[in-house]
């Protein structure tokens, strides 16, 4: 009754995996996109840009261009939201509170 040759499940027999395709590597442009963004950002120092990047891809990465292209858009958008959580540097720190006080109620 029952015949291994048409198993409904081919367990022993498993199909081929589809060919999977490997990341691309990082491009120039995107190499450069991220060193413009840390210069902006102020992130100068080598051992906090590596540090960054490897929070980002949760690897440990000896080179930038160890990256994969995959991997810039997400390093771009943590170092964005670096530059816009630095407070501005003008007025005092009274000038730059975020919630109104007794006083600015009167």
């Amino acid at each position: 009754m029952y015949d291994e040759a048409s198993s409904l499940f081919e367990i022993d027999d498993p199909a081929p995996s589809p060919n999977v395709l490997a990341p691309l590597p990082i491009k120039t442009e995107q190499i450069q996109a991220i060193r413009d963004a840390f210069e902006n950002a102020g992130v100068v120092s080598q051992d906090d840009r590596k540090a960054l990047i490897e929070s980002v891809v949760v690897r440990e990465v000896a080179s930038i261009r160890e990256l994969k292209a995959v991997d810039a858009r997400r390093i771009l958008q943590r170092i964005e939201g670096l530059r816009s959580a630095k407070p501005t540097g003008t007025g005092s720190a009274w000038d730059n509170r975020e919630e109104d006080t007794w006083i600015d109620k009167l």
